[in-house]
């Protein structure tokens, strides 16, 4: 089998001559494995990311909710940049008006970049009556669907030169966290209060939101669904120990929105994957039934997500796409200890298909190498 023909054997549950995996770490990590293997300019993680999962072994080397990072596309932004002190997240959530910031945490080989949402543009409003009809779907005007950029600015992976690949997916998915874009304009906070104090607010900027998002993903279907094939929509609607919302809210006010948004990806014959942290089983019975391909990320260090248990209640439902702790496991344990987990997924699913084995999220920068390496010399 080629890396496609694997990957695409255990989304459909069907035999494999192994477990396919993915990598994703932090850029510091993929740059000291880099300086490991000895490449040139190990620096250069795009110029190198092929290199890096033929060395290690793996088949893909993913996003945090795509399969593959790096041929992943959008259509193209045409609208204002961000003004300092904000920046372009990387989520792309400054294309429909919300502000982020820049952050660090650690130094030196530990540094971890990243961005956050701050002053979000409708934190201040009291009444539904303030959120105008129809302010979002106006910056549709801002996006250009006759063009998909490499959403890492590559000029070495056009779509021309990555169509026919059998080792990479063209991807797509953007801009339809529903619940993590009515946060990003209106506040976490607030937003989690409207839901339970202000229902006419919440309501108005719920609708406003999923239809943008389902708007926007038919326009990206009308251009781009005759050539992508994965699409990895991500919501974290869990945390660590349980739901952010009640599954009943999300039943309610998202749930119909993404049954229309996986409805019309699948009729173009596109994979869909769904990316939530945490512990998600209240709600991942809903979109499985919806009719998710995959599920990602699988944090088996969160509340009842136990590799076991996610097997024993998923396991022939859907493929799973992660399952290898970067919080306790791959940081604090040893080589061997690695190994036995993964001998344990080995165990659980076999050659049957349905798992797609990866860090659960990209792997923390302090990660020892020689961790990474155990985990993917066992799957091999």
């Amino acid at each position: 089998m080629n890396k496609k023909e694997r990957a695409l054997a255990a989304i459909r549950h069907r035999s494999v001559d192994k477990i396919p995996s993915t990598y994703r770490g932090t850029n510091n990590l993929s740059i000291r494995l880099n300086k490991y293997f000895d490449f040139k300019n190990p620096e250069d993680i795009l110029g190198n990311y092929k290199n890096l999962i033929n060395a290690l072994g793996a088949d893909f080397y993913a996003s945090g909710s795509k399969i593959c990072k790096f041929t992943t596309y959008t259509a193209r932004y045409v609208g204002p940049d961000p003004q300092k002190p904000y920046v372009k997240d990387h989520s792309f959530y400054y294309q429909i008006g919300a502000n982020s910031r820049a952050g660090t945490a650690g130094s030196g080989e530990s540094r971890l970049d990243y961005d956050v949402i701050v002053d979000p543009p409708l934190g201040s409003i009291n009444d539904a009556s303030e959120i105008k009809d129809g302010f979002l779907t106006k910056r549709l005007a801002y996006f250009d669907f006759s063009h998909f950029d490499n959403k890492y600015g590559s000029k070495d992976l056009t779509l021309e030169k990555v169509s026919g690949s059998n080792e990479d997916f063209i991807c797509l998915g953007n801009l339809t966290c529903f619940f993590m874009m009515c946060w990003a304009l209106r506040g976490q906070e607030k937003f989690l209060m409207d839901l339970a104090f202000n229902k006419k607010l919440a309501e108005k900027l719920i609708n406003e939101v999923c239809e943008f998002g389902i708007e926007y993903n038919r326009r990206e279907l009308e251009a781009f669904g005759n050539v992508a094939q994965y699409y990895g929509g991500v919501d974290d609607v869990a945390g660590q120990h349980g739901m952010i919302i009640a599954p009943e809210l999300f039943e309610k006010y998202f749930l119909p929105a993404y049954k229309k948004l996986i409805s019309n990806i699948k009729k173009c014959g596109i994979i869909f994957s769904w990316h939530c942290c945490g512990s998600v089983h209240k709600v991942l019975p809903m979109m499985i039934e919806a009719g998710i391909d995959v599920f990602d990320v699988v944090q088996t260090s969160a509340k009842d997500m136990e590799i076991e248990n996610v097997y024993r209640l998923y396991g022939k439902d859907i493929c799973l796409h992660g399952g290898v702790d970067v919080q306790n496991l791959l940081v604090f344990k040893t080589p061997k200890e690695i190994r036995e987990e993964v001998k344990k997924i080995k165990a659980l699913w076999g050659n049957d298909g349905g798992i797609i084995v990866a860090p659960s999220h990209e792997a923390l920068p302090e990660t020892p190498v020689e961790n990474v390496i155990a985990m993917y010399k066992e799957l091999s």
